[in-house]
C-alpha cells in the first residue's frame, strides 16, 4: 500500500495513495509522487513503498530544480497547452505535470506501464488536487487594500 507525507490533508493523502496502489496494480512503476509549489518548496510526498524511500537528497533537488523550471513549459514553442514533461533516464522515467499552483513530479521504475501513468494517474491526480489548486491560488491572490498603507506601489 502507498504511504503518504504526514503534511498533507487526511483525505487528500488517502486519495493518493488510492491513485498510486490504482495504477501500479495496471504495473504503472510509480516510485513516488512530489508535491510541490512552482517555487520548488515541497508540500507532499506518497511513497509507493514505505520501506523503499529514496534519497532524500535527490527528491529535494528535483523539487527545487525541476518544479520551478515546470512555468516555462509554455516557452518552449510546444504550444500554450504543455503541461506534461517526461524525462527518460537509464534508471526511470519522470514525468512532470503542472497544475498551477502545483507541480506534480512523478517518479516511476524503469520497466513502467507510462501509458497507466498518464491515462489513468494524471487525470486522477488533477482531479484530485482541484480543491488544493483552488485554495493555493485563493491565498496567494491579492488582497482587498489596506487602508493604513499608501495607495501607491512601493517601486512607483
Amino acid at each position: 500500500m502507498a504511504n503518504a507525507i504526514e503534511l498533507l490533508p487526511a483525505n487528500l493523502q488517502n486519495t493518493l495513495n488510492q491513485i498510486v496502489d490504482r495504477v501500479n496494480k495496471a504495473n504503472g512503476g510509480i516510485n513516488v509522487i512530489l508535491l510541490s509549489t512552482a517555487e520548488g518548496v515541497p508540500l507532499g510526498r506518497v511513497y509507493a513503498d514505505r520501506s523503499a524511500q529514496l534519497n532524500e537528497e535527490v527528491l529535494a533537488s528535483i523539487e527545487s530544480t525541476w518544479a520551478p523550471a515546470s512555468k516555462q513549459f509554455s516557452l518552449l514553442d510546444l504550444g500554450k497547452e504543455a503541461k506534461v514533461v517526461t524525462a527518460i533516464y537509464d534508471h526511470g522515467t519522470i514525468l512532470h505535470v503542472y497544475e498551477a499552483p502545483v507541480v506534480v513530479t512523478i517518479l516511476v521504475a524503469q520497466n513502467a506501464n507510462l501509458g497507466a501513468v498518464r491515462s489513468t494517474a494524471i487525470p486522477l491526480l488533477k482531479e484530485a488536487l482541484l480543491p488544493l489548486c483552488t485554495t493555493l491560488l485563493n491565498s496567494l491572490a491579492p488582497q482587498e487594500a489596506d487602508p493604513s498603507y499608501p495607495a501607491q506601489a512601493y517601486y512607483q
